[in-house]
C-alpha cells in the first residue's frame, strides 16, 4: 500500500516537472521566433484618428527597421512600446508577442476637449487628460476652440498644470481646462459653446453656436452652478424674450444673471 503510494507521488512529480519542460521549451521558441506579421489596433474614444496604420508602421521602419523577419526579444518589445508611446498623439499603449509568431500594437489615441491659439499664434490640442499635443495633417477635430490671453507655449506632452514657459505656471490654462472640461462632458453644452475667449484678467467670455450673445462667464470657479444658472435663463427669461434680446449674459454674481442689450 505504501509503494503503491509512493509511485503514485512520484509518478505525479514526474508528469509536473514534465509539462513545466515542456511550457519552458515553448516559451524560449516563442521567445526567439522571428515575427511573421505585425497587428495594429488603433482605438479612438471620440472618433478623432489623427494617425492611421501606416504613420505607425513608417516610424518604426525608420528608427528600429521592419519588426517582421526579426526576433522580437523582451528588449525590442519595450524599445517598440517606447517609441510608440513617444508618438504625442498617443495615449497608452501595448506591445505583446502572440503565440502565432506576430507581434501586436493595441493603441488609444488621444481624446481633444478643446482646440487652443495661443497669444503667439501657436495652435494645438489639450486631451481630457490635460495633456497638450499638436495639430494632425490626417485630421481635424471639432472641438471648441479658446483664443485670447494664453501666455503659454505649445510643448508638445506637457500637462496644464506643469510649470513651463519662462519657469511659471499660466493659471489661465488650468482654469481653462477645468472650464472646457465641464463643458466637453455635458453633451448640451459640447454642442451649444463654439468658442472661449480668455481675457487679461483670467476671466471666460463663451460664444454659442448661433453667436446670438457673449456669456461672461467670470472666473473658472463654480462652474457647475452657473451653467444650471444659465439653462434656467435660457428656459425662462431668455425663452419668453427671444435669442436676440440681449448682446451679453453676465453669470459672474451669486444667484443672479445681468444682462444687457
Amino acid at each position: 500500500m505504501m509503494l503503491r503510494k509512493t509511485l503514485h507521488i512520484i509518478l505525479y512529480l514526474l508528469v509536473v516537472a514534465g509539462l513545466v519542460a515542456l511550457f519552458g521549451f515553448a516559451a524560449r521558441y516563442h521567445q526567439f521566433k522571428k515575427c511573421s506579421k505585425a497587428d495594429i489596433t488603433i482605438t479612438s474614444l471620440s472618433g478623432n484618428y489623427f494617425i492611421h496604420h501606416d504613420d505607425l508602421k513608417y516610424t518604426i521602419n525608420e528608427h528600429l527597421d521592419s519588426l517582421e523577419g526579426t526576433i522580437m526579444t523582451a528588449e525590442r518589445l519595450m524599445n517598440v512600446h517606447r517609441l510608440i508611446s513617444s508618438n504625442p498623439f498617443v495615449a497608452n499603449a501595448n506591445v505583446f508577442r502572440t503565440v502565432q509568431g506576430r507581434v501586436g500594437i493595441e493603441i488609444t489615441l488621444r481624446d481633444p476637449v478643446v482646440r487652443v491659439v495661443n497669444s503667439n499664434n501657436q495652435s494645438f490640442y489639450i486631451d481630457s487628460e490635460g495633456y497638450m499635443f499638436p495639430l494632425s495633417e490626417r485630421h481635424t477635430a471639432r472641438v471648441m476652440i479658446a483664443t485670447g490671453q494664453i501666455a503659454v507655449p505649445f510643448v508638445a506632452g506637457a500637462h496644464v498644470t506643469d510649470t513651463i514657459a519662462g519657469g511659471h505656471q499660466d493659471a489661465h490654462l488650468s482654469g481653462l481646462f477645468q472650464l472646457v472640461s465641464f463643458i466637453h462632458s455635458e453633451s448640451f453644452w459640447r454642442a451649444f459653446i463654439d468658442h472661449v475667449y480668455v481675457t487679461a484678467d483670467g476671466k471666460y467670455e463663451l460664444t454659442p453656436r448661433n453667436a446670438v450673445h457673449i456669456i461672461q462667464f467670470g472666473k473658472a470657479e463654480r462652474i457647475a452652478q452657473k451653467f444650471r444658472k444659465l439653462k434656467m435663463f435660457y428656459t425662462g427669461n431668455l425663452a419668453q424674450k427671444g435669442w436676440y434680446y440681449y448682446k451679453t449674459i453676465n453669470l459672474e454674481f451669486n444667484n443672479q444673471v445681468i444682462c444687457s442689450k
